[in-house]
């Protein structure tokens, strides 16, 4: 349930600040694809709900450029990348809009697979 909370904050970030124009598409060399961002995006999520625990911060010293080199790594990324990219998606509301739709829409289906997995779990039979 507490994961929940951020995730509706976001939908409702990503809501207020779209607005309509022209279909636009953000490509070339120096942005990161539409459908691998998405993937990043996940990561990063994932990793915040782990580091967001005080407990995390209490047994490691990391700050985030530490936590994220490795997500960036897992996709061959550059932080330069990421930066242009979220940059340009900032500016374009409608098409960050649509990244974070299908965030969401991928970290919802891992949190139904985990409940899923919970409760085959819990109905067991102990042995």
């Amino acid at each position: 349930m507490g994961y929940r909370v951020p995730v509706i904050l976001i939908i409702v970030s990503v809501i207020a600040f779209s607005g309509c124009s022209k279909k636009k598409t953000i490509s070339g060399k120096n942005f990161i694809p539409q459908e691998v961002l998405v993937d990043v995006l996940v990561d990063i999520h994932l990793l915040d709900g782990v580091t967001n625990d005080r407990k995390f911060h209490r047994r490691y010293e990391t700050d985030s450029i530490d936590l994220l080199s490795p997500i960036l790594d897992k996709y061959g990324i550059t932080q330069i990348m990421f930066d242009t990219t979220m940059s340009v998606y900032s500016r374009n509301p409608e098409l960050l809009d649509k990244v974070y739709n299908e965030v969401l829409i991928k970290l919802n289906v891992m949190l139904d697979e985990n409940e899923k997995e919970n409760e085959k779990e819990a109905n067991k039979p102990v042995r």
